[in-house]
């Protein structure tokens, strides 16, 4: 039984690789997942910089952090905003350059990113792209960094045939890992983002509250991630050997949790390590997870929303037992006037105001927006209230959900709450509005 993701690369695959010719590696869309490939990479025969082509900004930060330990890269820089991005490529401070497609045409406009001179072009699970409608965009890419080495990423070769046929014809294909033809093994699901993760395993843990509870985490500082969790005899995080609680040959555990996007094998794995699976994907990684996990179930986990109705549900026990024990003469006696000009309700709500939250409620429930970039403005004819309906009717956000929106020339920028920001521009990208196909993207500027 295989815990750790160790795929073989196959003599051809390494030769295609010291000679500089495309390569199609098949795994699941996370960084982790991607790490054995570029921990085999030698240095390409062209010098300059590695330019990896990310689905999206949050694919860019997964492979940032499974990449990081990998020094050979050189200093690896997500794009997350365009004018610092160009500042380094300028100054030649950039070794790998993670870079979604809409901004890595942009810095080719800007002349920074200049693709003749590319050492290696890696195109991320395009596949994404090409269901957006960006097929030309990607064959413009590619035709700009002839030169290159060419490597892709994908979860499935069959979804980017013709690509493949036009760019790395005959290209020697690696299957790290490969999509069952049915999923595998019923679990539930939260969309978290990774930074948000640590935080997201607690909660299920007190949701579901286990007996015993076994971790799934590929990164390479698990150990030190979940060291005062797995301190606890309930918790367990598993090694590469599948040692730990709900190991091979004991007792499975309640539930085993993966921090990360797994591919097929290892969900087969860690069903045979636990009685249930909760998974912990990002918004991009659920197609993916429906294709090797079903019946997939959604695991609500307590947000702002739940702290404030138990902020609530505390202050009315308060209330209620300070009414109980008595009335409180001479507080009535200092309102009386007050309850002659307003209402008495008003009255009490206004005290409780000045009262004020508890530190911990009012962190929760102050919204954190992020700014979300569409391609279209008001070249395009595009109004707020399309962005509005879009973002309320077709991706399904509540309307508190939605901030200010500005609609400029050739684009346009719409505040979202931050815990929905992935989701909107997942439902967003490749929406049609005015007559026009929309890119949107999360704005770092």
């Amino acid at each position: 039984m295989t815990w750790e993701f160790a795929p073989v690369l196959d003599a051809g695959h390494r030769a295609a690789l010291s000679a500089g010719k495309p390569l199609v590696y098949v795994c699941p869309p996370a960084g982790w997942a991607a790490r054995p490939l570029f921990a085999a990479l030698p240095h390409p025969a062209t010098p300059g910089p590695t330019v990896v082509v990310v689905p999206e900004i949050a694919t860019a930060w997964d492979l940032a952090a499974a990449l990081g330990p990998l020094t050979d890269l050189g200093p690896i820089h997500p794009a997350t905003g365009l004018a610092r991005t160009e500042k380094l490529l300028r100054a030649a401070r950039v070794g790998t350059l993670l870079a979604t497609l809409p901004d890595a045409l942009a810095l080719m406009r800007r002349s920074a990113l200049k693709l003749d001179a590319v050492g290696r072009l890696v195109l991320a699970w395009p596949e994404q792209a090409l269901a957006l409608g960006l097929g030309d965009a990607l064959d413009t890419l590619l035709a700009d960094a002839s030169s290159a080495h060419r490597l892709v990423l994908t979860a499935d070769e069959t979804a980017i045939a013709d690509l493949l046929e036009r760019h790395a014809r005959r290209a020697p294909v690696a299957w790290a890992a490969r999509l069952p033809e049915a999923p595998v093994r019923q679990a539930r699901y939260a969309v978290v983002e990774r930074a948000r993760r640590p935080r997201a395993v607690r909660a299920v843990l007190d949701v579901l509250n286990p007996t015993r509870a076994v971790l799934w985490d590929p990164a390479p500082d698990a150990a030190v991630r979940w060291e005062a969790l797995v301190s606890s005899p309930d918790v367990a995080l598993l090694d590469g050997t599948g040692a730990g609680a709900g190991a091979p040959g004991g007792t499975p555990a309640d539930v085993a949790i993966a921090v990360d996007l797994p591919s097929a094998e290892v969900l087969t794995a860690l069903a045979a390590a636990a009685s249930a699976i909760v998974v912990l994907p990002d918004a991009g990684q659920m197609d993916y997870l429906k294709r090797i996990a079903g019946p997939l179930d959604a695991l609500r986990l307590p947000g702002a929303a739940d702290h404030a109705r138990d902020w609530v549900s505390a202050l009315r026990h308060e209330v209620r037992e300070r009414l109980e024990a008595g009335a409180p003469l001479a507080e009535l006696l200092a309102l009386e006037p007050l309850f002659d000009e307003h209402d008495p309700a008003l009255v009490a709500a206004a005290l409780l105001a000045a009262r004020g939250r508890p530190a911990s409620a009012r962190a929760d429930d102050v919204p954190v927006w992020v700014r979300v970039h569409v391609s279209a403005g008001r070249r395009e004819r595009l109004r707020a209230g399309d962005l509005v309906g879009a973002l309320l009717n077709a991706v399904g956000l509540a309307k508190d959900d939605v901030g200010r929106i500005e609609i400029r020339e050739g684009f346009a920028l719409v505040d979202v709450r931050a815990d929905e920001a992935e989701r909107a521009v997942r439902g967003l990208n490749g929406a049609t509005l005015r007559g026009s196909r929309i890119v949107a993207r999360l704005d770092r500027h």
